[in-house]
């Protein structure tokens, strides 16, 4: 049987094919335990974690304050590409890599006496953003800031309303192939618009 060897400091260990096999797949377990699932459920609870200095707005509470017209600035935070494919209705889009003075530029005056919105996939780019600029939009008048719980992943999962250039739809974009596991209705995940 074929043997490899490691080096620790000055000596060298010969351990067999069978003996590196058995160590990986004891220690397998405990490296797949250490890990959460990768799951929506779980991504929506980390960035709560990362960002709880953030509110987060549930879908059920954003769909109700847009069906009463309730003055919400819904602002998605994803790429050109993302937008065309589905958004919110009514979302107006934010570059995920705008610098905080030039949004509160663009946007601060649009955003006085309103509930502003702001989400992306699944929330890391919007809480990311509304962390950064929430403080200075309360000061200017914004009536409070959220990021929306789960972004638009969930808000599709849910079955909720999209719509891009053409009108209503059922697609989301799926940011890329890893973020993409998390589309609930992966059927509906692409990556350019409906004809």
């Amino acid at each position: 049987m074929e043997r490899y060897a490691a080096v620790t400091g000055r000596r060298r260990i010969r351990i067999s094919a069978s003996v590196l096999v058995a160590l990986v797949l004891a220690l397998a377990p405990v490296q797949a335990g250490a890990k959460e699932p990768f799951t929506l459920e779980t991504v929506r609870a980390q960035v709560k974690q990362d960002y709880a200095g953030v509110a987060h707005l549930p879908a059920d509470a954003l769909a109700a304050a847009l069906a009463r017209e309730d003055g919400v600035l819904l602002l998605d935070v994803r790429e050109s590409e993302e937008y065309a494919v589905s958004r919110i209705p009514g979302a107006v889009r934010v570059d995920p890599g705008i610098w905080s003075w030039s949004f509160l530029r663009r946007h601060a005056e649009a955003a006085k006496g309103k509930t502003v919105v702001f989400y992306c996939s699944v929330g890391v780019r919007s809480s990311r953003l509304a962390a950064s600029v929430q403080k200075a939009l309360k000061e200017r008048g914004a009536e409070a800031v959220y990021n929306l719980d789960g972004g638009i992943f969930n808000w599709h999962g849910q079955e909720r309303r999209l719509s891009n250039e053409g009108g209503e739809t059922s697609f989301v974009h799926p940011y890329d192939r890893h973020w993409g596991q998390l589309v609930r209705r992966s059927h509906l995940a692409r990556t350019t618009p409906a004809k």
